[in-house]
């Protein structure tokens, strides 16, 4: 049986981020996640959560994960159909956050097929479970939440189809809770569409 493969969308946020923010420890990283390795798919499920858990000793993992969220967002949402963009950009809004929110799930299963979102909406405010969290599975609980990436995933999701919205880890598995949880607040006005 083969070992679960990693979107490349993913492995590429992940060295751009540690790239741009770490640019003394690309090299050790690069023993797993490589540029060539990248665009040949030749990029397991073992690679990266070695990159991952050396991250997290790292002081600036959550910059990374953010920007790697970001990255690797856009670059995803760039193959979403100008059909499906147009369509979520005319829902009203409550449509809206609750079709952005599929679509950040849809982001998410392209990283790995064992993650999802699900999602529910209340008075602007939603509490997203992620279920087969890649950044949240530790060997011993850690002191602070790790699920910074899904955050960042929702965020951007928002900021592209005109909504605000701020994302935090409410519940993560890393830290011994029994599930990933996100509390994210749209109670916030809706923003113009950025590109």
């Amino acid at each position: 049986m083969s070992e679960p493969q990693i979107g490349r969308a993913l492995a590429s946020g992940l060295h751009q981020a540690i790239t741009e923010l770490m640019p003394t420890r690309v090299e050790f990283y690069e023993s797993w996640i490589t540029p060539k390795r990248i665009r040949e798919g030749q990029l397991g499920r073992a690679r990266v959560t070695a990159v991952i858990s050396f991250l997290r000793e790292e002081a600036a993992y959550e910059a990374v994960m953010l920007k790697a969220g970001r990255y690797t967002t856009d670059w995803t949402l760039d193959t979403l159909s100008g059909t499906r963009r147009a369509i979520l950009n005319l829902l009203p809004r409550p449509l809206r956050v609750r079709g952005v929110l599929r679509v950040a799930n849809w982001v998410v299963r392209g990283f790995h097929d064992e993650v999802r979102l699900k999602h529910r909406v209340h008075r602007g405010v939603a509490v997203v479970t992620v279920e087969g969290s890649l950044f949240c599975q530790v060997r011993e609980p850690t002191e602070r939440p790790m699920c910074r990436f899904y955050c960042a995933v929702i965020e951007r999701c928002l900021e592209v189809f005109g909504l605000e919205g701020e994302a935090e880890s409410s519940k993560c598995c890393a830290i011994g809770q029994p599930a990933c949880e996100l509390t994210v607040d749209m109670t916030g006005r809706e923003t113009l569409n950025a590109p």
